[in-house]
């Protein structure tokens, strides 16, 4: 497919998203600041009117209809196979964008020869900042993470999620919340990672651009509310399994050790009877 210079493809992947997704679809509108754009739902079979919430506020839009739930990665994959646009935006249905927020990703991409991925900065509703970005994962920062029952119980000052930044700043790895990238770039390097049904997928493509010589970006001005977690319905359980499952996998990817095979299952089981049973708050529920 022939690539027009200059337009946005935004590639968003649902799955019983609503309600979050029109309130997601009607910031585009002002988000998009009447930049050149295709928008493309790739859909993961819901069983709610998600598609056709997406044809009604853009009536040109391509829909991609999956026939079950292929996960975030295949769907993105699919829905970039689509894509005729220089850049590629993945978004969230449960993200909020700014007036003019995409413009600045663009502007950032352009202003940056280097750059791989460029995310946008996202905060929860009460307008506190909500991490995005982040150090690439070893055995000492994710075992402290945020999503970790250890980093309640042991103090421990190797940090994974990176503080917040008042201008566009060059980070190991940013989440596919809100994320850009050159279409062509992210053809080249294979895109994401089918091998992840969901989470760990966009930290696995900032490593690999990273590793052939692109830097990620995180950019301030181009800013965005995440209702986080509600982009689909997917319960508590199955959002920590794939969580847990996605994290394995990538250390098996990366990091193929003795740890990473014999003891890290062990603690990931742990970690997710722990984090799934006890009341542990989620970031989801600021306001």
């Amino acid at each position: 497919m022939s690539i027009t210079k200059d337009k946005v493809s935004v590639i968003i992947v649902t799955y019983n998203s609503l309600p979050v997704l029109s309130d997601c679809l009607g910031s585009l509108k002002e988000g998009l600041n009447g930049y050149g754009h295709e928008i493309i739902n790739v859909d993961n079979c819901s069983s709610d009117a998600s598609r056709s919430v997406v044809c009604e506020c853009f009536p040109e839009a391509k829909i991609i209809a999956n026939s079950k739930n292929l996960g975030f990665a295949v769907a993105c994959n699919k829905g970039a196979q689509k894509a005729s646009g220089e850049y590629l935006l993945f978004l969230n249905p449960d993200v909020i964008v700014d007036s003019g927020a995409i413009e600045e990703l663009v502007g950032a991409i352009r202003s940056y020869k280097d750059a791989g991925a460029v995310a946008g900065r996202m905060r929860f509703p009460n307008g506190s900042f909500q991490a995005t970005c982040r150090n690439l994962p070893q055995m000492n920062n994710m075992l402290f993470s945020r999503g970790s029952i250890f980093s309640r119980l042991i103090h421990n000052n190797k940090a994974y999620t990176l503080p917040d930044y008042k201008v566009t700043t060059a980070v190991p790895a940013t989440a596919g919340t809100m994320m850009m990238i050159r279409n062509e770039l992210f053809n080249a390097v294979g895109g994401f990672d089918s091998g992840f049904f969901m989470f760990m997928e966009d930290v696995d493509l900032c490593l690999r651009l990273g590793g052939l010589g692109h830097t990620n970006y995180i950019v301030p001005s181009a800013g965005a509310v995440h209702l986080w977690g509600h982009g689909s319905n997917a319960g508590k359980l199955r959002r920590n399994w794939y969580h847990h499952w996605a994290v394995w996998k990538y250390f098996r990817k990366h990091h193929p050790n003795v740890l990473t095979f014999f003891i890290l299952p062990f603690v990931l089981a742990l970690n997710l009877l722990l984090v799934t049973v006890l009341p542990v708050p989620q970031p989801a529920n600021r306001r």
